[in-house]
């Protein structure tokens, strides 16, 4: 496994209705590197929230908004945004601008690689009628009643045992909503 860092900062912000009203060069070079093919045109004036597939990860990033609008205060927290042949720990920074916007800027703390690890590969459209849990923060996956890091999960479970990926689900496992919550002062 090798270490290598990435300078730049994914920035992102929406305006007063939560639609997107700007995106950095950086973030649609991200977007894009993760497979989601998106240009400007595409995404300004869309919701942000629409690019948020789950309702735990939609609910807290309403919390941290709120947040920032009612005090003021910048909200920084951890997270990963793993590809299928990296590990990104990032950070990012949730921030009140003029005019009522809200910026929200990442950067990676660190990257690894690894080997790949296909069922994050979202170029493989074919995929079985399982259902697979994963956190939004940390990339861990449920396995009741625990949750599991990524990559240990992928050998207990014999995930590509049957030949076919399970579809990801996204949601927050408790350790990453108890610590949201703490750092972002969220109830």
């Amino acid at each position: 496994m090798t270490q290598e860092t990435d300078n730049r900062a994914f920035i992102h912000r929406i305006d007063r209705e939560g639609l997107l009203c700007f995106v950095n060069d950086a973030w649609l070079a991200f977007a894009d590197e993760n497979g989601w093919r998106t240009s400007t045109a595409q995404v300004l004036g869309t919701p942000l929230m629409s690019q948020i597939a789950d309702p735990e990860t939609r609910h807290i990033y309403r919390l941290l908004i709120s947040r920032t609008c009612d005090t003021g205060r910048t909200a920084r927290f951890c997270y990963r945004c793993d590809s299928p042949h990296l590990r990104r720990f990032m950070e990012m920074e949730i921030s009140e601008r003029p005019q009522g916007q809200i910026e929200f800027r990442s950067r990676v703390l660190r990257l690894e690689r690894r080997a790949p690890i296909a069922v994050l590969d979202t170029a493989l459209r074919e995929r079985s009628g399982e259902i697979l849990e994963i956190c939004s923060w940390c990339k861990a996956v449920c396995a009741q009643p625990v949750w599991l890091e990524l990559e240990e999960a992928v050998q207990r479970l014999e995930i590509l045992a049957e030949g076919s990926l399970p579809q990801l689900s996204h949601g927050i496992c408790p350790t990453c909503s108890a610590r949201l919550v703490r750092a972002g002062g969220l109830h």
